[in-house]
């Protein structure tokens, strides 16, 4: 029986906070976007995880390895990535997602699907999601106090 390794799914999205922008140094480190990491095990049930989030702009960085005694890989369609998926051993692939869509994983030497939904990029960074002040008075109908 295979044991399943632990997966670690590490989440190191880098986006700008509060008031620092993008591109300026985040712990000694510069990113000129944010950086994305996870980790794909490939077993003879499938890939673990099969549903990957992730938002346009991002670089994915990639961690591929297997449990499975079977030749297996990451396929991840329309991005032009191929990763060879070896037990014992963690290949590494860095891609930059540019747009959004639900984009499909596998591997052509078994029948096992996963899917990378990318989420469009929000308004707050544009001029678009400037609004008028939501504070404004209303006139509310109040009881009146009696006696």
């Amino acid at each position: 029986m295979l044991k399943v390794l632990i997966l670690f799914l590490t989440v190191a999205s880098l986006a700008s906070a509060g008031d620092v922008p993008l591109g300026k140094k985040f712990r000694g480190k510069v990113f000129k976007n944010p950086l994305r990491e996870i980790s794909i095990i490939v077993t003879d049930d499938g890939f673990y995880p099969n549903k990957i989030m992730a938002h346009e702009g991002e670089v994915l960085r990639f961690f591929v390895t297997s449990t499975s005694k079977k030749a297996q890989c990451f396929v991840l369609q329309k991005h032009d990535v191929f990763i060879a998926a070896e037990t014992g051993v963690i290949n590494e692939i860095e891609i930059e997602i540019k747009k959004p869509g639900r984009f499909k994983f596998y591997c052509p030497s078994s029948k096992f699907l996963g899917y990378l939904t990318v989420i469009e990029k929000s308004l707050e960074d544009t001029e678009q999601a400037r609004r008028d002040i939501a504070s404004k008075k209303h006139n509310y109908w109040m009881p009146r106090d009696y006696d």
